[in-house]
């Protein structure tokens, strides 16, 4: 569940005003007085509240006891708070699992314990609109800091939380409220507030900085690294609860960091950087399979549209495809070996194992890696005739793949010009790659309409069904061939290819 709230800060005597002058409030209803007892538990060094995360074990609230997890949102407006909350239902004296595992990519193997305790007394308000229905809610919270019996600090804030009504609304009450005595709240969360300075430094793993072409070479294996790990880090709670985005961007984090640990090679310990790639390979497979499935099974109903029920044994069947890869997908994700490759892929970060070419400026060094890249790929796109083997252009569009990746990779570290025309050139490679990638998806997807047609040879509808469906991948595939000789001869030109030589 989305929780969107603005924050206020309280100090003083303060009274909640009349806000059913508000515009889009008709009634306000006021609500049992709560008194909430929640728990915090983090890591030793606080790694969940360095990044924006809390799990709590929460009492006094009407469904009852509750664990919940809140994770923060990219591209939130700044103006409230939006987080993603996530309850789970559990004893009290252990963290349960299905809590646990939302946040062990940031855990990783360091063991989760309480860390502080929070006593809120909490005044409730439902704002009604005119159909009466609860689009706002606003709380006033007394907040208590305990240390065993003892309490160490208090303050008081107002949460005003969306129900449906929209920021605007949030926006208009806090108005009032803002008119009536009420501050600018701060955002942070209640127990990152509690827990003090140690909870506000820099997460264990931090964006990179911009990179400077005279700097050396092996900052840019560092922050390729560091992006890479952030963006598994981001996605695997999401992949936990069922996303088929973060499916994507997670397998999507696992083969860019093994493709650039490639694209690096000449600047990085052999062996070290072949430990890491099986490790990316071993988990993007596991991801592979399940992405894969989601991917076929859009791409089918899409494309099956008007034949929905004559397909029913087609979807069935990859439906339990999907169940099968997916639960080896968490088996994997719930492994000491998963966790222990987090770990290593952050202190890979921090500190890549480099060779001494490792510090020649970026200028000078990163321009020849994607150059190698881009002559494998040259080498087989020219060749490439209409009629070659469907095996043939799936391999160009692994070479762009490789290409495209390698030129991100470096691109932020050779300055605006250079760089840019370093993602002029990996944007021209995608171009390739997701036209030979419709072609793959188009053969893979006949390629199980054939498979099943043998096994439902009596079957006349459904197979007849699955006829059509055959001729659309047959279409889509020989479209994808003849769109590739025009997206190739954007990209093979000498002005997308000068920065190669530089």
């Amino acid at each position: 569940m989305r929780e969107v709230e603005l924050k206020l800060a309280v100090h003083g005597p303060f009274d909640i005003p009349e806000l059913r002058s508000v515009d889009g409030i008709a009634e306000v209803a006021e609500s049992k007085v709560q008194h909430l007892r929640a728990t915090y538990y983090d890591t030793d060094d606080l790694r969940l509240a360095r990044n924006g995360i809390t799990l709590r074990y929460r009492s006094g609230e009407e469904p009852g006891p509750m664990w919940t997890v809140k994770l923060p949102v990219d591209g939130a407006s700044s103006k409230v708070s939006t987080r993603e909350e996530i309850n789970v239902r559990g004893s009290a004296s252990t963290v349960p699992r299905a809590a646990a595992e939302l946040v062990i990519a940031f855990a990783r193997s360091a063991p989760l314990s309480p860390v502080t305790r929070i006593h809120t007394r909490r005044n409730r308000w439902s704002l009604m609109n005119d159909d009466g229905e609860v689009g706002t809610e606003l709380v006033d919270d007394e907040v208590s800091i305990t240390e065993g019996s003892r309490v160490v600090a208090r303050f008081r804030e107002l949460e005003i939380e969306d129900r449906g009504a929209g920021e605007d609304t949030l926006e208009k009450v806090g108005e009032a409220l803002r008119a009536a005595g009420a501050m600018a709240g701060d955002k942070t969360p209640k127990a990152v507030r509690a827990l003090g300075a140690r909870a506000t430094v820099a997460p264990d793993v931090v964006p990179p900085k911009r990179i400077s072409p005279k700097e050396p070479a092996g900052k840019a294996v560092g922050a390729s690294l560091v992006t890479g790990t952030l963006r598994m880090m981001a996605n695997d709670p999401y992949t936990r609860l069922g996303s088929e985005d973060a499916v994507h961007q997670l397998r999507v984090a696992a083969r860019r960091m093994r493709s650039d640990l490639r694209t690096f090679g000449p600047l990085v310990e052999v062996g070290w950087a072949e430990a890491l790639v099986v490790e990316l390979k071993w988990i993007a497979d596991a991801l592979g399979e399940v992405r894969d499935l989601d991917v076929m099974q859009s791409r089918l109903r899409k494309a099956g549209g008007g034949m929905e029920d004559s397909l029913d044994p087609l979807f069935e069947s990859m439906d339990l495809k999907h169940e099968v890869a997916r639960e080896r997908l968490l088996e994997a994700l719930r492994s000491s070996r998963y966790i222990d490759l987090l770990d290593r892929l952050v202190e890979a970060g921090r500190s890549p194992v480099l060779t001494e070419a490792a510090a020649e400026p970026c200028g000078d060094a990163l321009p020849r890696l994607v150059r190698e890249a881009w002559r494998n790929l040259a080498r087989r796109a020219r060749s490439l005739r209409p009629g070659d083997p469907n095996e043939d252009f799936h391999r160009v569009r692994i070479l762009a793949k490789r290409a495209r990746y390698a030129a991100e990779a470096v691109a932020p570290s050779l300055g605006k010009k250079i760089g840019k025309q370093a993602s002029s050139f990996a944007s021209g490679c995608a171009d390739i790659q997701d036209v030979l990638g419709t072609l793959q998806d188009a053969v893979v997807s006949a390629g199980m309409v054939k498979h099943l047609a043998t096994e439902h040879r009596i079957d006349g509808p459904f197979n007849l069904a699955l006829g059509r469906l055959l001729e659309r991948q047959e279409h889509n595939a020989r479209e994808a061939r003849q769109k590739f000789p025009k997206v190739w001869s954007s990209l093979d030109k000498t002005k997308n290819l000068s920065w190669l030589d530089s």
